[in-house]
Parts: structure tokens; sequence; C-alpha cells
């Protein structure tokens, strides 16, 4: 069968797509990626892609929605988790794709290139919702984590669409959802998914190889903010850090490629930074993690029993993310300004984390794998055909 992704050009949105892609062809699949920028990615990791926006990015098309309606980028970066939140969010990025009518105009004309059997979307990504609905085949978004927007919600906040198509949603739909149950419960129409990580590809600088094989006889704090904090908060926890690591008697990995590490002067002997490390590889020999409440990231610790540590940051769905570990008792929510000695050592000395993160790690471990959902995913493609 074909399977057609498309994706949103951001990191965030397309390594989790990765292990799927990757057990759809081992199964003999063909599958094709249409995305652009950070999207193509999944070319690295052996899959077809087509750049349907040349050199777009997700970040360009925020920093284009903060442009033309700085009031409504604005309430995606800033507002806080609660009633109403997922439609400010569907609204914001409809708003976004609105703005982006040629990245629009070429998802759909490559599926119908294409004839998928089958179209897997990121969330919010109504283009792909469009194109299984004028193909007649089914349509299966592909969560990250922690956020399943409704199909109902995504026609609405992006109606314009479906009507210049003459479309509704399609009948066939589904979500896959990484999200461990105990985290977030599944419900009607949810497939839930356990996480496999994926980093990237491409060799290791040998200053981080050494760091990734070498074991600290003090506990490893690793620091990871990711591309979503805005630079001003990525450097609130930088000075927050420095603060922090000659009380401890700990080592400190940081990873901002964000921040401008030269304004901070001499780094404390016990703390290591770094552009890019392959996070998983990282928070396997790490004793608590401290990161933004990105979902990936917040998978990832999961997946390896590692207690977290997270700031609170509004905007872009990380209170969410975070709320939800906090509930699970994986991990806890500081302010900016708590984060200290007196909070990293309460982490690593409380068992009652230790012992959820391992809970979850165990959960996500017995959660169907990618191998498994693919014959799901054929068996809906083979309903649709009748």
């Amino acid at each position: 069968m074909r399977f057609l992704m498309t994706i949103t050009p951001g990191t965030g949105h397309t390594y989790p797509m990765v292990p799927l892609a990757w057990a759809l062809q081992l199964a003999g699949h063909e599958v094709l990626v249409a995305s652009s920028g950070p999207g193509l990615a999944l070319g690295e990791a052996g899959a077809r892609t087509v750049d349907v926006a040349p050199g777009l990015s997700l970040g360009a098309m925020l920093g284009k929605l903060a442009a033309t309606h700085p009031e409504v980028a604005a309430k995606l970066t800033q507002e806080a988790a609660g009633a109403g939140y997922l439609e400010t969010v569907g609204g914001a990025v409809a708003m976004a794709l609105r703005l982006q009518p040629e990245m629009v105009d070429a998802v759909i004309r490559t599926a119908e290139e294409w004839q998928p059997d089958l179209v897997l979307h990121s969330p919010l990504l109504t283009p792909g919702l469009v194109a299984a609905a004028k193909l007649g085949v089914p349509a299966v978004q592909h969560g990250f984590g922690f956020i399943n927007p409704p199909a109902e919600m995504l026609r609405d906040v992006h109606a314009d669409l479906f009507e210049r198509h003459g479309v509704d949603l399609p009948a066939v739909r589904a979500t896959l959802d990484l999200t461990p149950p105990s985290l977030v419960p599944t419900g009607p129409g949810l497939w839930s998914m356990g996480f496999v990580p994926y980093n990237g590809s491409g060799a290791l600088p040998k200053p981080i190889y050494d760091l990734l094989n070498s074991r600290p006889e003090v506990p490893r704090i690793a620091v990871t903010l990711g591309s979503g904090p805005v630079p001003g908060e990525a450097a609130i926890i930088m000075e927050r850090i420095l603060a922090t690591a000659p009380k401890m008697d700990a080592e400190f990995v940081v990873v901002l490629p964000t921040v401008d590490l030269e304004r901070f002067g001499p780094l404390p002997s016990n703390v290591h930074a770094f552009d890019w490390v392959p996070y998983v590889s990282l928070l396997a020999r790490s004793s608590v993690v401290i990161h933004h409440a990105g979902p990936g990231t917040a998978l990832g610790a999961m997946a390896l029993g590692v207690p977290q540590v997270m700031p609170a940051f509004k905007g872009l769905g990380r209170p969410v993310v975070a709320e939800a570990i906090a509930r699970r008792g994986v991990g806890r929510i500081v302010q900016p300004e708590e984060l200290g000695p007196e909070v990293l050592e309460a982490v690593l000395a409380d068992p009652a984390i230790r012992t959820a993160a391992a809970e979850v790690r165990d959960e996500i471990r017995n959660m169907p794998s990618p191998h498994s959902v693919v014959d799901r995913l054929v068996d809906l493609a083979g309903s649709a055909k009748g």
C-alpha cells in the first residue's frame, strides 16, 4: 500500500513520525513524506520526501504570523492551558496556514498526484485532512503526545479550506496517540502507540561521544530546552544553572542552541555546554532532566524512566505537558526563579518520583509497537476500499 505523511515543518512534529515510517517500509509498503524544512529530516531517516515549500520552516511560519497578526501569535506563545486552549492553538495554526497558500495547495496537489491509500498527518495540519477527503481515503492524525485536537475542531477553525475544495471531513479517521494512558487516558478514536525516540542522524563529535560513553561519579543533570522556548526564556534557565552548579556536587550537561553562552563568561567546571546532543543517549546516563515541557523531550525522559523538572513557561502547549507529568508524579513544575539546588536535590532524593518514572517507563514498553500499528493501518485502508 501507499502511505502519504504530511508533516508540519518542525523538528518536534517530524521526529515522532520516524519510527512508524520505518515500520511501514519494513512491512513492504511505500511511504512518501510531503513537508518542507525540518520536515524533510525523514529523508535522512530513509523515507522518500517531496519539498512542498522550499525554505519554509515552522519558525518561519510563526514569524510571518507574528508580523501579520501579532495578537494571535502572542496568545499562541504566552497563553496558559485552560478552557478553550485547543481552539486558540487551532485558530492560530489555521491562520498561519492561510499565510502559506502555496504550501497548502502543494500538499493537496501532491496527494492527488501520488494517490495514497491512507494519509498520515501532523496534528493541526488541515491540508492532510482535506487531501484525504478529496481522495476518499482514511486520514490518521499522528500525534506527538499529550495534545490531540479533534478533527471537528480543525474543520471548524479552517472551514474556508474545506469549503474551497468542496469536502467535509474524511469518513474514516483515527488518531495515533503516543502518550502513556496513565497520563492522558485513551479516548474514542485514539490508538495508543509506544514512543520510540529518534533524534536525527550524523556523526558524533568526539567530545559528545566521550561524554555519552562516560558515567560520572556524581549525579548528571541534563538541561535541554529544545527549539520551543524563546531565547529570553532559555537565558533565564542558563542564569539559574550557572548560579546553581557551584553549589552542587553534580555534573550539568547543557544543550541550549538558542543562547549565546559567551555572554556568561567562563562556565563552572561542572557545567558542559553543547549546541546539540542526541538527547535520548544523554538521558540514558542522566539522573534528572530539566526541560521546557516539550512533548518529545518529555516522552524520551519517560521512556528511560528519568525524573523531570520543568520551568513553568506559558504557551506552545507546554503547560498541558507539564501539568500531565506533574499529576502522574514523574516530574515537578517550578517557577524559573525557583530553580536551584534545593529543588534539584529534593527531586534527586525523592523515591516516589523515581518509582513513578519507572512505572511509566514500563508502561511505554508495553504499549503497542509501530509494527503492530502498521497492521491496523492496513486494515483501516482496506476497509475504506470496501
